[in-house]
């Protein structure tokens, strides 16, 4: 049994959109006021991006709720199904939490242009502040490395299935 449509769709549009932002992340970052500009443009298209795979795991969540989901393979390990599932629990979380601290992070960072949305300027909800700014920042990249490394560990997983497990092989029900 094969994952719905839209549930993949959702699964491959997220990888490619965060691998995305975590690159641009890394890239933009080390601009400083001199190329305020360039660096304003990065941060813009960070931000629209990052709201969109905020979207799509909201959307990602409606869709497994309305589903039934395919089941892990019967003979694959105990351990490995309990790995799977933390994994996935912990993918979600990241999901959700990076893109929220990182609008906190832009509406408390006293120098933002606001939170973009492909032009349209969402509200913010919290006040300046630069000592907010400094701690939700920090956790913020960690978050999102956090985040790429559970990424390959899922990716590997479902790799080794694939290839060396045949018969647990799961990367099938996503493609």
């Amino acid at each position: 049994m094969k994952y719905p449509l839209p549930i993949r769709a959702i699964h491959w549009s997220s990888a490619l959109i965060i691998f995305g932002l975590i690159a641009l992340g890394a890239y933009m970052t080390p601009f400083d006021i001199d190329n305020m500009e360039h660096s304003e443009n990065l941060y813009f298209w960070h931000k629209s991006f990052g709201v969109l795979a905020f979207i799509l795991v909201c959307l990602r969540l409606f869709f497994r709720s309305k589903h039934t989901l395919p089941e892990l393979p019967k003979g694959m390990p105990k351990h490995e199904k309990l790995a799977a599932k933390v994994a996935h629990k912990a993918l979600y979380t990241l999901m959700i939490l990076v893109p929220i601290l990182g609008y906190i992070q832009s509406c408390v960072y006293p120098y933002s242009s606001g939170v973009h949305f492909f032009g349209l300027l969402l509200p913010e909800l919290f006040s300046d502040s630069q000592a907010a700014f400094d701690v939700v920042n920090v956790i913020h990249k960690v978050l999102a490395y956090s985040l790429l490394t559970l990424i390959a560990v899922h990716a590997l997983g479902a790799i080794k299935h694939r290839l060396f497990d045949k018969e647990n092989d799961v990367l099938n029900r996503m493609i």
